[in-house]
């Protein structure tokens, strides 16, 4: 069962994902991953990561509201999932390896990156813009693939 906390955070994305729908600029890090304990920075992480997957993977037959509300999730997960690797916080569950933490700056930039790339993906979704929404999918894929070949156990 997923504890209290994880189940808060999930709640909290969706409420952050409707504002920032309406507001690009309220993308913040979710203040409860502070009190986060390894465990549940790793389920968080997971979790954030396997939503992104499956919401990438549906988003590019999404048009108007549902392409806002689909990149505005993309975009906040990636603002949380720095945080969410915070050090030190490696479990027997966590599928990163240790190279995470001993390239941090290449790692964090990759979140970085990801991030600009989904509020282009918003901004184009907000716009109408077919395909600067579709190429902003296209290209966080190929990001989140390449990511995982380097910080990811199989």
């Amino acid at each position: 069962m997923k504890s209290p906390l994880i189940l808060g955070f999930a709640l909290a994305l969706t409420v952050a994902a409707v504002a920032t729908a309406q507001d690009t600029a309220a993308v913040v890090v979710d203040p409860a991953i502070a009190g986060m304990t390894n465990d549940q920075l790793v389920e968080a992480r997971q979790s954030a990561m396997k939503q992104n997957g499956m919401t990438l993977r549906g988003a590019a037959s999404l048009t108007g509201e549902q392409a806002v509300a689909a990149a505005t999730t993309v975009l906040q997960n990636f603002a949380n999932l720095p945080a969410l690797f915070r050090e030190g916080s490696g479990t027997d569950k966590s599928k990163a390896l240790p190279a995470v933490w001993q390239n941090w700056d290449d790692f964090k930039g990759r979140f970085d990156h990801d991030a600009e790339v989904a509020a282009r993906m918003l901004a184009a979704a907000q716009s109408g813009d077919t395909a600067g929404y579709t190429a902003a999918i296209q290209e966080i894929g190929d990001s989140c693939g390449a990511c995982h070949m380097t910080y990811r156990s199989r």
